[in-house]
């Protein structure tokens, strides 16, 4: 069985490599874009099962760079991580978000998310 492939996109390479290294302790295969150009190539090379979306990545709003990999992928599931914002949590999941991630990641309820929202996915496709 393959592992899971996530695409994490934001502009900080900490946040990257701290998102990275958890999802690969974790059995999950990475890809990490810290702009939009990347993300969108890395899309059209190979399916990815899931996309965690900065906040804001580089002068791109987090909503602008989704509605860009839904163009290339309508059906991935995809996470926003960033602001504390209870306003701007409520745009994105307006956006059709399958979750939001505050900035301050609590790494288990994370993970369960995670888990959650690639079970759903799965049970949709099939």
């Amino acid at each position: 069985m393959n592992a899971t492939r996530i695409l994490i996109i934001a502009d900080a390479w900490e946040t990257v490599d701290e998102l990275r290294v958890f999802f690969e302790l974790h059995g999950f295969e990475t890809e990490v874009a810290l702009n939009i150009k990347v993300s969108l190539a890395i899309l059209e090379e190979r399916r990815m099962d899931l996309a965690i979306i900065g906040f804001k990545v580089q002068d791109i709003s987090g909503i602008e760079v989704l509605a860009r990999v839904r163009a290339i992928d309508p059906f991935i599931p995809v996470m926003i991580h960033g602001s504390n914002s209870k306003r701007i949590e409520s745009m994105f999941k307006k956006a059709d978000v399958q979750a939001y991630i505050p900035k301050q990641i609590e790494w288990n309820s994370f993970l369960h998310k995670v888990k959650k929202v690639l079970a759903s996915h799965v049970s949709k496709v099939a």
